[in-house]
């Protein structure tokens, strides 16, 4: 009997074990679950810049702004450290959404745990400003939810997501100098009543600059038309079987208005494609005479376009808002939501 009551007694605590383990197995799975769908739901980080529009309502001039706003933001302060995100729709709670974001993309630095997180949900109209709690010395609840009411919430209300997150951006990013913000604030307000005065007082002298500069060029092309008119007559009187279109003539015109001198110096002269593509240098020609073989030989080259050689560059910059991303974190529920 001894030996029976073992045996059933060996059985039924395997039999409990097995059950308990596989129940923590199945907990743990499910727990796991979980955690993999809040990971999977949230966006890589941005590449390059402090900026992810994945719901797409943001121009590549837009986003260049917003970047050269958070870069000199975080150039001019040390308390805050910003990034923008724009999303279609998410799984779960928003602002669980929006703290997990901000915490695994590590906004703000570490140790200083003074990130911001702007963030726009366009399928449930949702928007949130998430604030770490170092950057909560600078940016309250209070004022986060001010910011949005008067900033966010609007421009999204409006459709110019682009100036929403600008000014948002310009606000929250002066509260880490509330001083600068303050006077900002108390400036525009001196100016404003001005302001209009000042427009039309500027207009007024652009009309009269506008006005001035159209009788003076006017003057200058009658001037180079009568010149011009001199010319093809003489040559004309030495040419009398030949006729000059009303075509050439306006060729030439817009020729002497652009190479009324010799170019100076002993600089080589500037080459040009002919309208086969062969290169060849643009000569220069005094007079109608010796401008209509070369017209005629290479209406592309000398057709009144100025040939003056000159050097241009051009530089673009996509933003650089760097300093955002410094593994910062104490993302626990700081801020502000809105929506529109």
């Amino acid at each position: 009997m001894r030996t029976l009551t073992s045996l059933r007694s060996s059985h039924l605590t395997r039999w409990f074990v097995l059950t308990l383990f596989a129940f923590l197995a199945a907990v743990s799975l499910v727990v796991w679950s979980a955690d993999a769908a809040r990971a999977a739901q949230v966006p890589p980080r941005p590449d390059s810049g402090a900026v992810l529009d994945q719901a797409d309502i943001l121009s590549d001039g837009d986003e260049q702004q917003i970047n050269e706003r958070i870069g000199r933001g975080n150039e001019e302060n040390e308390y805050i450290r910003a990034a923008v995100l724009t999303v279609d729709g998410v799984d779960g709670n928003f602002e669980d959404f929006t703290r997990q974001t901000a915490q695994e993309w590590g906004v703000g630095e570490a140790g200083r745990n003074n990130g911001v997180l702007i963030v726009a949900d366009m399928d449930e109209r949702q928007l949130r400003i998430e604030v770490a709690d170092g950057a909560r010395e600078v940016l309250s609840d209070d004022t986060a939810e001010v910011i949005m009411e008067d900033y966010l919430e609007p421009g999204f209300k409006d459709e110019q997501y682009g100036q929403a997150f600008t000014t948002t951006l310009d606000s929250v990013y002066g509260q880490a100098n509330p001083e600068a913000e303050a006077q900002a604030a108390a400036d525009r307000e001196r100016t404003g009543n001005i302001v209009m005065w000042v427009l039309l007082g500027i207009a007024g002298l652009i009309v009269a600059v506008v006005a001035g500069s159209i009788a003076w060029w006017s003057k200058d092309q009658k001037k180079v038309r009568e010149q011009a008119d001199r010319e093809i007559e003489s040559y004309q009187r030495e040419h009398p079987d030949e006729e000059i279109s009303d075509e050439v003539r306006k060729k030439y015109y817009k020729y002497r208005s652009n190479h009324r001198k010799p170019p100076k110096g002993s600089k080589e002269p500037p080459k040009v494609k002919d309208q086969d593509g062969v290169e060849r240098d643009v000569q220069y020609a005094p007079t109608f005479q010796s401008w209509l073989p070369l017209y005629v030989m290479y209406p592309a080259i000398y057709s009144g376009t100025n040939h003056s050689i000159s050097s241009s560059s051009t530089s673009g910059s996509s933003g650089s808002a760097g300093m955002s991303f410094g593994g910062g974190g104490g993302f626990s529920g700081g801020g502000a939501s809105g929506s529109f």
